[in-house]
Parts: structure tokens; sequence; C-alpha cells
């Protein structure tokens, strides 16, 4: 597996469920630190 983002913080909107948490799963997969928001 890549780790292409290590060390990189992403910021991901929606993180909380859906396409935004996948994103910020697949993200944190490759080596990011994801920083996410869910507002309801």
């Amino acid at each position: 597996m890549s780790r292409d983002l290590e060390g990189k913080t992403v910021i991901v909107t929606g993180g909380g469920s859906g396409i935004g948490r996948a994103a910020a799963l697949a993200c944190s997969v490759a080596g990011a630190l994801p920083a996410g928001e869910s507002g309801n």
C-alpha cells in the first residue's frame, strides 16, 4: 500500500458518514492525519 500522504494533514468535511467518512478513512490508510467536521 502506498503511503503518499504520510505525515500530511487533510481536511474532510462531512466526515461523519457517507462519502466524507470514506474519504477520511482512505486518507488515513494512506498515512494522513484527517481533520474532519460533520455539522448537523
